[in-house]
């Protein structure tokens, strides 16, 4: 503290730099030594769920560790961008969507065009992807877009789940 005392040509700047910082230590301490015992609460082995999995969440519900009954990405029996095609076919008719697959199978992407303008890009992609590209583009361009993942753990897609955040997405 040498240095503040020539700075400021007080030779007790040091007792008082520390003497600041140690009332602040103090303050903490007694903070603390005072704070309650946090308790502690017993915990039993999860019960084991013997009802079939596709009835133990409700409808609509589109995560969790059980598969709701809702339709859903993994009981349709479909790839997922057969799945993801199928519902936005049935749900959006007034919209061109196409498919396509800019690098591999395992990323696809949707474009909704109304009257010769696009209005949404949907990407459907793994969890392990952390490219921005066609976020970044759409932005730039004044398009919605939207992404899926199809491959993350406890994320079912279920219909409603789909169709609700496409719809957003398009408004």
């Amino acid at each position: 503290m040498g240095l503040l005392g020539k700075l400021f040509g007080d030779d007790d700047i040091d007792k008082k730099v520390k003497g600041f910082f140690g009332s602040i230590t103090n303050g903490l301490q007694n903070q603390q030594g005072s704070a309650q015992p946090q308790q502690t609460q017993a915990y039993s082995a999860p019960v084991q769920n013997t009802a079939p999995a596709a009835s133990s969440a409700p409808s609509g519900v589109s995560w969790g560790e059980n598969m709701p009954a809702e339709e859903n990405q993994f009981n349709s029996g479909l790839k997922y961008y057969e799945y993801f095609e199928k519902v936005y076919r049935e749900e959006f008719p007034e919209y061109q969507i196409t498919k396509e697959f800019p690098y591999d199978e395992g990323r696809c992407v949707f474009t909704f065009t109304n009257g010769g303008r696009v209005a949404l890009k949907v990407e459907v992609m793994s969890q392990r992807c952390s490219t921005y590209k066609i976020s970044r583009d759409c932005r730039q361009n004044g398009i919605g877009y939207t992404r899926f993942y199809h491959d993350h753990h406890g994320w079912w897609n279920t219909r409603s789940y789909v169709i609700g955040r496409t719809r957003n997405a398009l408004r």
